[in-house]
């Protein structure tokens, strides 16, 4: 019953001190008045801030982990859409079928917010400007009226090997593959432990 007393006594002395804040806060604001106000609003921000707990906190938590998967999305976005060395001529710096063809991916198949072309820089500034014009000459060729995507530089190539190189890699597998056979049948009729 005590308690019940002293929360009553309690709530009345805030409610008074709040509405005196209001009144001397419209004629004037005194130190003492301005002081009860504080802490009552003090008071009132820890309750509920700790009544409601964890709830105003989620949202944090849950920003601070999934802005580290949005980076890396974007790297693995970024990455998928590079145009690396093994994608151009090395005589004449043109795009060969497969970087024409991973061009026409990215333009026509990629997400609309994901068609970003990235093209890994030449050796020298001659070089990187024929990839970037060859590259925009077939982009041109998918896509002959409108807004093209945006190509950018990039200084990470792309982790891949060409395609007679991994041709004669799959090839090299399948000639060294063992034919497959059964194992031998045992002569009794009884099962053989292992």
């Amino acid at each position: 019953m005590s308690r019940i007393i002293s929360y009553f006594l309690c709530s009345m002395v805030l409610c008074l001190s709040a509405t005196g804040c209001a009144v001397a806060q419209q004629n004037s604001c005194n130190d003492v008045v301005c002081k009860d106000r504080k802490i009552a609003q003090g008071f009132w921000y820890t309750y509920y801030r700790n009544k409601h707990w964890p709830k105003p906190f989620t949202a944090m938590d849950t920003s601070a982990v999934m802005t580290h998967f949005e980076v890396q999305r974007n790297n693995g976005w970024k990455l998928h859409n590079t145009l690396g060395a093994t994608m151009f001529d090395p005589s004449t710096n043109d795009l060969n079928a497969a970087g024409v063809a991973h061009v026409d991916w990215i333009v026509r198949k990629a997400p609309k917010d994901r068609r970003v072309v990235f093209v890994y820089k030449g050796e020298d500034s001659t070089q990187t400007a024929q990839r970037i014009e060859s590259t925009q000459i077939a982009i041109s060729r998918i896509i002959p009226t409108g807004s093209l995507p945006p190509i950018y530089l990039t200084n990470t190539d792309a982790p891949m090997a060409s395609g007679a190189y991994q041709t004669a890699v799959t090839r090299a597998i399948e000639a060294n593959m063992p034919a497959p056979s059964l194992p031998p049948a045992s002569g009794s009729g009884s099962a053989s432990s292992p």
